[in-house]
């Protein structure tokens, strides 16, 4: 539903695989051989296994009902993988499927693995609920521009662009400011720190730069970078942006990912009665206003 395969580039098929392809491999032919590897990467869960996720799931519904019975799919799909494409304890949703890495169920982490399936619960749950979505995310300061795929992007940056599978469209963008107070628009993107798979660097991860890129919106959105695509932002001096979004996590790849992390944190509160790390003021009111917003049935 967010062409994934027709938005995802060369690179990061290539990453993923760990292999480069040669020049006059054909798009067709790399999406094709990508599927082929992804279907391979997928594994049967065992009866132990089954039981244990079950469990943890029944915990995760009725704590999700407490809360808004609207907030819980009315049908989840379980993917359990090797984890040869991202790599091992990186879980990720696609439309209402939430894939398992094989290294993750292995640890019986249940409080650890009721966590992650909350965050990603919360991803299917703005994939498929746009108004809460929009909702979400103005609450952290982000507004939807568009799609990605409308954004003009200089082909140093285009090419190295990685796409994070829980939040496919990164045309989102921020209002800050700059020292002097001159308000400037963002978005968030990621791109390989790379421009080619490296033999010797085979940790997906070790492949993700992140930073906010400036827009302008005059003729068309227009992503501003330097010469080589990078960013003009220095991610080390945004205090406006953190002001915004709070300090309640670090996982700030996107806007989907900051609203997720918030609520498994609103979740896990629930469940031990406000028992668990401390946040600020302004962090504590995020996660008042996200319950309030899940809890609205005024909004679709």
């Amino acid at each position: 539903m967010e062409n994934f395969f027709s938005l995802i580039t060369p690179l990061d098929i290539s990453i993923q695989m760990k292999k480069n392809f040669e020049v006059e491999t054909s798009r067709n032919e790399i999406i094709k051989e990508y599927k082929s590897f992804l279907k391979k990467d997928v594994l049967n869960f065992s009866k132990e296994e089954m039981e244990y996720v079950n469990g943890v799931f029944k915990e995760a519904y009725e704590m999700c009902n407490k809360v808004s019975t609207s907030i819980f799919p009315k049908e989840i799909k379980l993917i359990k993988t090797h984890a040869n494409h991202y790599g091992p304890g990186a879980y990720y949703t696609r439309e209402n499927c939430i894939i398992i890495p094989k290294d993750e169920l292995d640890l019986r982490n249940k409080e650890g693995f009721l966590e992650t399936m909350f965050h990603e619960i919360s991803h299917i749950y703005t994939r498929f609920h746009p108004e809460k979505q929009r909702a979400l995310y103005k609450l952290i300061g982000f507004s939807n521009i568009g799609n990605m795929s409308n954004l003009l992007i200089k082909e140093e940056l285009k090419s190295r662009i990685l796409l994070n599978p829980d939040g496919i469209n990164f045309a989102y963008h921020i209002e800050l400011k700059e020292k002097s107070g001159r308000p400037y628009s963002a978005i968030p993107i990621i791109k390989s720190n790379e421009t080619r798979y490296i033999e010797s660097k085979n940790d997906f991860f070790n492949y993700i730069d992140f930073s906010l890129y400036k827009i302008s919106i005059q003729h068309g959105v227009q992503v501003k970078t330097d010469a080589e695509g990078n960013s003009t932002i220095n991610m080390d001096n945004v205090p406006n942006f953190f002001e915004k979004i709070t300090s309640n996590t670090d996982y700030i790849i996107h806007p989907d990912e900051i609203i997720a992390d918030n609520f498994m944190y609103l979740m896990m509160r629930e469940k031990k009665n406000g028992l668990i790390r401390s946040f600020s003021k302004d962090g504590t009111e995020l996660l008042r206003n996200i319950k309030n917003i899940l809890i609205d049935e005024s909004m679709n």
